[in-house]
């Protein structure tokens, strides 16, 4: 730690300063909120030649470098606002620059020139919707499904070549997560986000944990007080029927902005697993409906106070309660090499879990002066509780007999509870932009697993096969960074992130104790070169780290039935992730090259016994990965009527294990189309159809191997009350093909898998606004959205 604290320092002073002349300043409308996107152009004032173009970044700052003082005015301008010249001279802070509304064009202006869709920044994707045909598409959720990068599926958010992705909200990291985020941005309309920023690589201020993205929705500015209230139903067919509801509101009032909202639902899933088992001399065939239920309600929040222009604090606060029911019918079916019949096993299981989750966050931004120099300070509280029972019960059928083997209940209590704190420096100079700060984080997580035998009629507790197992874990991390623009052409943001990690951990059934204490660094570097007609090409690297999930940690082995068992390992070590990228990108295409290393990555295999034919599911440190791939994206919008969203990924891997009963190695290629394709069905624009497919080409991952699909979706918007009223239909999986084979081998025994998750479904979503119809949400912030993740259950 001592020499990364001598090395901030000296990245600092290492970092060359040019000698051209910086121009800063900051755009703002007459309610002085930032102008995000705006256009900055230096004209020469001798020839009126355009000399150099830029945008103000999502608040609102902008920097121009040029070798002189003089001879060059600055023209500012955005769409609905009067443009504004400046001329240039000795001052190069210009401060705040207050545009105009041009109140007659808003309501005049019809949008003819093609917008540049897609602006790469240094550390960033930037998708820019604002007065696009994406803008009337509904709501957040459905921005999200045609951003490049990002592949929704059953509202579920994920990013190509991403194991996670988290959202924020004008910058602030979102506290929500699975049914409750998805709830959250299906009340935000399309209409008022202004673009969506993906960053595949997050740079060294975000934690280095997971090998995951982050989506920040950039949403317009209010320039005015208001309230509002968002109403929204939703109803899902799958096998079963379920259903969601949700009520925003939202208050701004001079400086405070207030939202308040709540969400309820039932969300059920009936999926059907086959897998098979290949034996010397048997063959088990196993497959079992499995029904889901849970019954959800989720609250919210928040509440921000501009204290002064400079200081601006805000509470968040949000919580849910859910029920959640499993039942499983598992049949076994073993037959001998010539498929005759010789036995089955039946197992059942009821589950019952009831789960709160509380989260608490308070922050502070501290605005230093009028170009961007700040403090932000955050405050979080999180905790995370669930008490689930179980009914376990099975038998042999073998001669038409039916003979119990075993019963058994079960009782899980679990708690978890995280505290951190971070605070961060943006100090952006004429020459260079500087940021740094610190974080610590806190996390206490009991497990207490009692285990009672009921095959003899009363339940009997079983002092063996129960266990108390604890994990405590502290995070310190530090980081610094700098972005420059080194040239006229070339810009670079580089830093250093630090990590220092503590965990320890206890299961007193094996009256075993493990402790971990590593201290890692993770590098990031951007550079960016911009060709004329707003092309560029850019390098990205990164080093991160994927931390085990707590609940992967216990080393107590629960038993399913007499064949199945799960288990944790305390052995288990974080990978570390390295990720290369060169991206070539336009105003409608980005093309990527990546090169992708994981080290010691961590999964849950199956431990099939061939004599026993018990199979053990646990998790191993035991593959190295090497990803290689190029991905396209390109957005068609030559006619009004149609706007296409494609996206092509090619990719080949190598793939190699330690643990000897696995296959040693393998490698090939792998491959995924998307097209989206959103059709205008009147001259309105109130009615549209959606046409979406895509296709995972047969692959080998980890050691598996996976067989292709490729499911087709279909959707119908309707926008009524001038936006006011938006109606949205989905049928999803029509040809009902998102079951693939995987194949997998262990200790020479090959088993199948062949899942079905209830994908086919037909969906409704009805959302209603009314109030002043200038409608505004303030999102929420949350410091510690990692350690959620990994404690989630």
């Amino acid at each position: 730690m001592k020499t990364l604290l001598i090395s901030i320092p000296i990245l600092f002073f290492s970092i060359t300063i040019f000698s051209q002349n910086i121009y800063t300043g900051k755009v703002a409308d007459n309610q002085k909120e930032p102008i995000a996107f705006a256009n900055v152009v230096i004209y020469s004032t001798t020839n009126k030649t355009l000399e150099k173009g830029s945008i103000t970044d999502e608040n609102g700052n902008f920097t121009v470098e040029l070798n002189s003082k003089e001879g060059f005015y600055i023209e500012i301008s955005f769409l609905g606002f009067e443009t504004k010249k400046i001329e240039l001279n000795q001052i190069t802070n210009l401060g705040i620059i207050i545009l105009e509304e041009n109140s007659n064009a808003l309501d005049e202006v019809v949008i003819k020139a093609k917008k540049q869709s897609l602006i790469r920044k240094n550390d960033r994707l930037i998708f820019n919707i604002n007065n696009t045909a994406v803008q009337e598409m509904g709501s957040a959720v459905d921005v999200l499904k045609v951003t490049p990068n990002i592949v929704v599926r059953d509202d579920k958010l994920t990013m190509l070549g991403k194991s996670s992705v988290r959202v924020m909200i004008n910058g602030k990291m979102m506290p929500l997560q699975g049914d409750e985020l998805s709830n959250y941005l299906s009340s935000i309309n399309s209409s008022n986000i202004k673009a969506v920023e993906v960053i595949t690589i997050p740079p060294s201020e975000f934690e280095s944990e997971g090998n995951g993205g982050i989506i920040n929705i950039i949403l317009k500015k209010q320039k005015s007080d208001f309230w509002s209230v968002v109403a929204r139903t939703s109803g899902t067919q799958r096998t079963q029927f379920s259903y969601g509801n949700s009520l925003a509101f939202n208050y701004k009032k001079k400086n405070t902005y207030l939202t308040v909202s709540v969400s309820n639902g039932e969300y059920i899933k009936n999926s059907k697993f086959n897998n098979n088992y290949y034996y010397d001399t048997e063959i088990w065939k196993g497959d079992g409906p499995n029904r889901y239920e849970n019954d959800y309600l989720n609250y919210r929040l928040s509440v921000t106070q501009n204290i002064t222009y400079k200081w601006e604090v805000g509470a968040n606060y949000s919580g849910s309660n859910s029920d959640n029911n499993i039942q499983t019918n598992n049949t076994d079916s073993v037959y001998d090499l010539l498929n005759t019949l010789k036995y089955a096993l039946i197992s059942n299981g009821l589950s019952k879990q009831n789960s709160k989750t509380h989260t608490f966050n308070i922050n502070n931004i501290f605005r230093l002066d009028s170009i961007g120099k700040s403090i932000s300070l955050d405050f979080d509280y999180y905790i995370s509780s669930s008490q689930k029972t179980g009914e376990n019960s099975g038998g042999k059928i073998e001669n038409n007999l039916n003979l119990p083997t075993f019963s058994n209940d079960t009782g899980i209590d679990y708690d978890f509870t995280n505290f951190s704190s971070k605070i961060d420096f943006s100090l952006p100079f004429n020459k260079i932009k500087i940021k740094f700060g610190g974080k610590a984080s806190i996390s206490k997580t009991s497990n207490d697993f009692k285990f009672y035998d009921t095959f003899g009629g009363a339940p009997i507790f079983d002092e063996n096969q129960s266990n108390i197992f604890n994990y405590d874990e502290k995070i310190f991390g530090i980081y610094v960074s700098a972005s420059k623009q080194l040239t006229k052409k070339i810009t670079a943001k580089a830093g250093l992130r630090a990590e220092k990690t503590e965990t320890e951990s206890y299961s007193k059934s094996n009256n075993e104790s493990n402790n971990n204490n590593y201290t890692k660094l993770f590098p990031t570097l951007y550079v960016t070169y911009n060709i004329k007609d707003k092309k560029s090409i850019s390098f990205n690297l990164s080093k991160r780290l994927n931390r085990p999930r707590f609940e992967s940690l216990d080393p107590f082995k629960i038993i399913l039935n007499p064949y199945k068992t799960i288990q944790g390992n305390p052995f288990l070590k974080p990978s570390y992730i390295t990720t290369i990228e060169f991206i070539y990108n336009t105003k409608k295409n980005e093309l990527k090259f990546y090169a992708q290393s994981l080290e010691g990555s961590y999964n849950q295999i199956s431990e099939i016994n061939p004599i026993t034919k018990v199979v053990n599911y646990t998790y191993y440190n035991h593959i190295d990965i090497s990803n290689y791939g190029i991905t396209n994206t390109y957005i068609l919008d030559k006619v009004d009527w149609l706007t296409s969203y494609n996206t092509v990924d090619l990719g080949y891997s190598i793939m190699t294990s330690s643990l000897p009963q696995t296959i040693g190695s393998q490698e090939g290629f792998n491959a995924f189309i998307q097209t989206q394709n959103y059709i205008k069905l009147n001259s309105k624009k109130t009615l549209s159809l959606g046409v979406n497919y895509y296709y995972v080409f047969p692959s080998k991952v980890n050691l598996s191997h996976s067989e292709g699909y490729g499911p087709l979706d279909l959707s119908l918007r309707l926008k009524l009350l001038k936006g006011d009223l938006n109606f949205s239909m989905y049928l999803n999986d029509v040809l009902n093909t998102s079951r693939p084979l995987v194949t997998n081998f262990y200790n020479d025994v090959k088993s199948t898998y062949k899942n079905y998750y209830d994908t086919r479904s037909l969906s409704f979503n009805l959302r209603y606004t009314f109030g002043n119809k200038k409608i505004n949400t303030k999102s929420s912030r949350s410091g510690n959205n990692d350690i959620q993740n990994r404690a989630n259950r």
